[in-house]
């Protein structure tokens, strides 16, 4: 006997599996950052800082 889980119905497929546009309800309570100072991370070398700082940049 297989272990194998048998199919329960419908899945997900194609762009159903996308995430959903937010409403504007959904914008105006998503939190936002009050500085980009926030997103700082301590304790990184001089290339990993370099390398976030250029992330942030593109």
């Amino acid at each position: 006997m297989s272990d194998a889980v048998r199919p329960s119905g419908e899945a997900p497929h194609g762009t159903s599996l996308l995430p959903a546009d937010l409403t504007d309800d959904q914008l105006d309570a998503a939190p936002v950052l009050d500085s980009i100072d926030a997103l700082l991370i301590e304790d990184l070398s001089e290339d990993e800082d370099d390398a976030f700082a250029a992330a942030l940049e593109s």
